[in-house]
């Protein structure tokens, strides 16, 4: 049967239309302002992953990892190299072990910590250049943004882990771009992603939620394996009256979001938001109101009686531990975020140890805390716009003074953005807690001239010395 010359075209699919922009991308094609934010999300992005490479989660990772896949010339963090599968399974596990990575707003999605280890590994695979990796970082999460913006943040607040649901996506984008394959190829990878992807919330606060992760990533590299030699799945997934739109997103699918590819970069719109604090970006933004407060009031704990935070529903269904047992659960605690604060000015890696959870004083602040959602938060349009994880903090001090401050934004997110000494004494701390001081000096100039590099082989040369442990491991 033959289609009549009048009938309307159909729509391309929401596979093949990522397909198709993948495998045309050109680093030459990439803005400049662009390419700096996926330059930051690299360095950003290993740097967090050198400090989570000795948690229990990354360890335990790193370890099935090498039991599982075969060598290869990819290079893992904690030493050693696999097949691309292997080690971005292994190094997407440490990018998110310490929930210290980025976030978008495009889906709620931890978008560099799936894509950039995955690139690397692909790269590293391929044996491409500097240029190639920051192309291959692009590809990834624009994909994966503009795919989670088309089916809406619902997919989120339903109680899927978008990470893990739209990492696989990324991942597969990346690699098959890494990798070099056609147009077809490449949607056939995104589709077959698109197939066998998930992720549950539910997970949070345990090392379960870094190894979705990887989870994710390592299916991502495998469907792009899989189409490069010669898997051919159907690219209507999304749009299938049994597929992803309709299961997963109660049907809400935008083709618009795919349409704008190459025109609108959403590594700029709605952007990167790199944090400040290693723990959930939902505390944050409590955590800037209180140390803002104290700092102008010139408050100490001890001049604090109550701290209440009020918090779009959003947050309070993330911060779901009051009295956190472990680091993973003290990660998802606005109460243990707010107590450190108190305690010691800011919450820093040092701070998710056993000895600190353990602290008897810290038991004593947390009950000074409390948080309460507002049903009416999202009620006013302009509050949920500029303020989807924002928190209004009143502090009620021991002379019986109520003192209320409004944080719409953390630092570190588009709205408040981080100096560039900032971000780079960020990376800095965390890349030495795996190679030294030194070491951690000499790959963040290399990182800064990365497409200046034609053979990534030697790029993480650096003798690893992981020192940053889960203190679950001391629960008794």
């Amino acid at each position: 049967m033959t289609t009549p010359p009048d009938a309307p075209a159909l729509p391309t699919p929401a596979a093949r239309r990522i397909g198709d922009w993948v495998a045309g991308l050109r680093r030459v094609d990439i803005p400049e302002p662009v390419a700096a934010v996926a330059l930051s999300c690299i360095v950003d992005t290993l740097g967090v992953a050198l400090a989570g490479a000795g948690t229990e989660a990354a360890v335990l990772a790193a370890d099935v990892a090498r039991d599982t896949y075969t060598p290869g010339p990819a290079p893992l963090l904690a030493g050693g190299r696999l097949c691309m599968e292997g080690a971005a399974f292994a190094n997407v596990a440490a990018a998110h072990a310490l929930d210290f990575d980025d976030n978008s707003y495009a889906g709620f999605v931890h978008g560099s910590a799936v894509v950039v280890p995955t690139a690397l590994a692909a790269i590293g695979m391929a044996g491409g250049t500097g240029g190639d990796l920051l192309t291959a970082v692009v590809a990834g999460a624009e994909a994966q943004y503009a795919l989670a913006e088309a089916v809406g943040n619902g997919v989120y607040h339903a109680g899927w882990w978008t990470t893990a649901l739209f990492g696989t996506v990324g991942a597969a984008a990346a690699a098959a771009k890494a990798l070099g394959l056609d147009r077809r190829s490449t949607a056939d990878a995104v589709a077959f992603a698109l197939c066998g992807t998930g992720g549950l919330r539910a997970c949070f606060g345990t090392g379960a939620k870094p190894l979705l992760a990887a989870q994710a990533a390592a299916n991502g590299v495998r469907a792009a394996r899989l189409a490069a030699r010669g898997l051919i799945v159907p690219h209507g997934v999304v749009e299938d009256p049994r597929g992803f739109a309709r299961l997963m997103a109660e049907d809400r699918f935008d083709p618009t979001a795919l349409e704008s590819l190459g025109r609108r970069w959403r590594l700029l719109d709605p952007g990167i938001d790199t944090k400040l604090y290693p723990v959930c970006l939902s505390a944050h933004a409590a955590m800037d109101a209180l140390r803002d407060l104290m700092a102008e009031r010139g408050l100490g704990a001890a001049d604090i009686a109550s701290v209440h935070c009020r918090v779009p529903p959003v947050v309070a269904a993330n911060l779901t531990y009051a009295r956190p047992a472990t680091a993973g659960e003290a990660r998802f605690s606005l109460h243990f975020a707010v107590a450190c604060v108190l305690l010691h000015g800011t919450l820093t890696l040092e701070h998710l140890s056993w000895a600190v959870l353990t602290d008897p004083a810290v038991g004593a602040v947390i009950g000074r805390v409390s948080m309460a959602a507002d049903p009416d938060w999202n009620a006013d349009a302009d509050r949920a716009r500029l303020a989807p994880e924002g928190a209004e903090v009143t502090v009620e001090t021991v002379a019986g003074e109520r003192i209320t401050r409004f944080c719409p934004s953390a630092r570190g997110t588009v709205a408040r953005p981080l100096l560039a000494a900032e971000h780079a004494a960020k990376f800095k701390s965390c890349a030495a807690l795996a190679v030294g001081a030194e070491g951690a000096e000499c790959l963040h100039l290399k990182l800064q001239n990365l497409e200046l590099e034609t053979d990534l082989s030697r790029l993480l040369q650096l003798r690893t010395m992981p020192t940053i442990h889960d203190p679950d491991e001391k629960r008794s």
